[in-house]
């Protein structure tokens, strides 16, 4: 199991500690609930059909198969990429399942209770439905009422769940959502096979569900749960099919869409108020499959076009063929997009569909891949009938007690390949034109050499010029909101107006803004970026300690004042605030106000920032500096690259940098591959290195190694903190 993928998982489970339980749980059911019509005539139907109902008889393999149609060779290339979980090891075997298993008889068990088959409904759904010529399955109406008696088990129980228990768990729209995206999948593939009755139960199910959901209302916890909430409305009202049901979807997901604390219009899912580049993944996940489903919501289809394209402008390509980017905003973990989660590789394949900003993300098969893919799509349908999970003959994986879990299935794998179910006829073509005429869009932005300044809605200014690029942050952060939500050690992200990243071509990303993140709140350490090591946090802030040894930090000024300017070539960004007086938990490091503001100015040649300080004189501080994070590589993807080297120049001669002061410091040289960057001060300063390298301990091995330049002139004993203090410093791309 990917651990990225896992950790919403994880993270909620942990949440679930500290939920509230009923007094007493109540005996196990052992027969489907029927108080309602709609429970009666589902549970009537699935009491109507015998094994021979769930026996599809089918003995000969998926067979190879001609294919002629191009766009039929990539749909078939884009199984591969991620077949729907048929077996394989740590998969249900739902094709190989005794047809017992599915009935009411075996379900209904007296001793156990409510019995749930081990089968994975959606992709048994698929498969029944997948339409290969050497499918031998497909139409098969035996494995799409094992689908949909599997399914009904689950709604029904969560049905009486929803209705009748007192845990807060059970009526949470956010956890509720990928059990509601099972139900409506698995149905609308199997409905063909359903007497009228059963689908009219089914539907007034789901509409329940559906009223349910708008009451509880989104949670704000994790957003890629309430998107999943918003994907399972959405294929509900394609199930149902009546006004009623399109209207209560539409709704919510104008509630979702138009509320900040999940959708930012600067084009990202939030987490926790702010950004988070690794894990708006899962957000991303169910964003783009949502954006495919709803062709007629254009509000959802512009907002994810937004995400997917300033995500792909948040990837720095490194001369050596890596990728990178900042997440020192990030609300929680530490990965950025290059690494976000639940990137199952159809998801961008996906996203292509929608708009081509994704492109140069995209993995395209050779010309030998698309020829072999039908071939190799069968192979894979063999390969996972015929395996079985754990070893063990699948006659003797019996079904299981019911139980309600976060994910109805696993969250390990996906239960469809959204790419192939949405794939837009066409779109091949469209993709092979692009790489006959060498398309720029086949590259990073900022790989494709043609200049541009982007301002995300006064939250990200990015922009490439002839001889560098750079990212500067200046959106917001967050803090921890209060009851009912889940609590993790902090800090939820880290800016104030930062340089989140400084490029060339030539040396690659060479300041980039990173932090350690927080795992889990019940593990130790609850989170890695401890106060103990403030000096090395890679974030372009000022940061510093009063006379007590309390950290105090611009990085955490949870929403800067912004103004964005233009003026012909050059482009002025400017983020202020008070810095906070408590950093992190409830301490306080500051008694009295110490203002702050950081302009940064864009022009053709260079990149200058001015940072200013005032203080109010009530606070005595020992240590104050302007702290530049330097990039030195990925210790994963970068093991044989030279970190970057750091020198200071001081009378015009150049050095090595140390963890010792040095004096009259005039500007900073950072060399890497083969390139370099010359960090020019306006005026001397006293400057040192951090104490060691910065490596992230999480989701990734960036490493980093701050620059701290003494805004205190070089005070060898801590003072109040008075008055106005100013930096200036200029940025250019320079010769090796």
């Amino acid at each position: 199991m990917n651990p990225l993928r896992s950790l919403a998982t994880l993270l909620t489970l942990t949440a679930l500690t500290t939920l509230p339980t009923s007094a007493a749980a109540p005996p196990a059911r052992t027969k489907l609930p029927d108080q309602h019509p709609h429970q009666k005539t589902l549970r009537q139907f699935l009491g109507s059909l015998t094994e021979k109902d769930f026996d599809h008889g089918i003995k000969e393999p998926v067979a190879a198969a001609h294919v002629s149609d191009a766009d039929d060779h990539y749909r078939a290339w884009l199984l591969s990429l991620e077949f729907p979980r048929i077996g394989r090891k740590r998969s249900a075997p739902s094709i190989n399942l005794p047809p017992q298993q599915f009935t009411l008889a075996a379900i209904e068990n007296p001793e156990k209770g409510v019995m749930r088959p081990s089968c994975w409904p959606e992709p048994t759904a698929w498969f029944a439905n997948w339409d290969y010529p050497g499918n031998p399955y497909h139409g098969s109406r035996a494995l799409k009422l094992r689908a949909f008696a599997t399914a009904t088990v689950l709604m029904l129980m969560t049905d009486d769940l929803q209705e009748n228990s007192g845990s807060p768990k059970d009526t949470r729209s956010d956890w509720f959502g990928p059990h509601f995206v099972n139900y409506a999948y698995t149905y609308n593939n199997v409905r063909d096979v359903l007497p009228a009755d059963t689908r009219a139960a089914y539907e007034a199910c789901l509409l329940r569900m559906m009223h349910r959901v708008t009451k509880w209302g989104p949670k704000g916890d994790e957003t890629h749960f309430d998107l999943s909430a918003v994907l399972g409305m959405r294929l509900a009202a394609d199930a149902i099919r009546t006004p009623e049901a399109k209207t209560l979807a539409e709704n919510y997901a104008r509630r979702v869409f138009s509320d900040p604390w999940y959708y930012h219009p600067a084009g990202y899912f939030t987490d926790q108020g702010c950004v988070d580049a690794g894990y708006q993944g899962m957000s991303l996940y169910f964003a783009t499959w949502l954006a495919l489903a709803s062709p007629d919501w254009p509000f959802v289809q512009d907002a994810v076009k937004k995400v997917l394209r300033l995500r792909n402008h948040l990837t720095l390509p490194e001369p050596d063929g890596a990728v990178v980017g900042p997440s020192h905003f990030n609300a929680r973990t530490s990965s950025d997009v290059v690494k976000d989660q639940w990137d199952f590789p159809f998801r961008s394949v996906a996203a292509s569909f929608l708009t081509d900003d994704v492109a140069s993300e995209v993995r395209f098969p050779t010309e030998e891949q698309l020829k072999a893919a039908p071939a190799a799509a069968a192979a894979e349908a063999r390969a996972e009938i015929h395996e079985n999970p754990g070893g063990l003959p699948n006659d003797k994986l019996a079904s299981n007690p019911w139980r309600w879990s976060l994910w109805p299935n696993a969250p390990a794998f996906p239960m469809n390949n959204y790419a192939y179910d949405y794939y837009r006829k066409g779109h091949l073509a469209h993709r092979q034109e692009l790489e006959r005429t060498h398309s720029p869009l086949l590259k990073y932005p900022f790989a494709r050499g043609t200049p541009f300044t982007e301002a995300y809605e006064k939250a990200f200014l990015i922009s490439r010029k002839p001889k560098f690029g750079v990212i500067v942050h200046t959106g917001p952060v967050s803090e921890f909101q209060g009851e009912g939500h889940i609590e993790f050690a902090g800090p939820y992200g880290l800016s104030g107006g930062s340089l989140s990243a400084f490029w060339t071509p030539d040396a690659g990303t060479v300041l980039l803004g990173r932090r350690g993140g927080m795992p889990f709140p019940n593990q130790n350490p609850p989170n890695f970026d401890t106060p103990e090591t403030w000096r090395s946090w890679p974030v372009h802030a000022v940061t510093g300690t009063t006379a007590a040894g309390k950290v105090f930090t611009s990085a955490r000024i949870q929403k800067p004042d912004v103004t964005y300017e233009s003026q012909g070539a050059t482009f002025r960004a400017t983020a202020s605030g008070v810095i906070p007086a408590i950093t992190m938990g409830k301490e306080k490091s500051l008694d009295g106000s110490i203002s702050y503001s950081r302009t940064f100015t864009l022009s053709d040649n260079s990149l200058r920032i001015e940072t200013r300080l005032n203080g109010d004189g009530k606070d005595t501080v020992a240590e104050l500096y302007e702290v530049l994070p330097v990039f030195l590589r990925d210790l994963e993807r970068q093991r044989t690259a030279t970190p970057t080297k750091i020198e200071f120049q001081t009378g015009g001669q150049w050095a090595a940098a140390t963890d010792q002061f040095t004096a009259a410091v005039q500007a900073v040289r950072l060399t890497r591959f083969t390139g370099a960057v010359e960090i020019r001060l306006t005026r001397p300063c006293r400057a040192k290195l951090s104490p060691a390298d910065w490596t992230d301990k999480y989701l990734s091995k960036a490493s980093c190694r701050n620059v701290l330049i003494d805004l205190l002139d070089g005070a060898t004993a801590p003072g109040a903190f008075k008055g106005e203090r100013t930096l200036a410093y200029e940025i250019t791309a320079a010769a090796k």
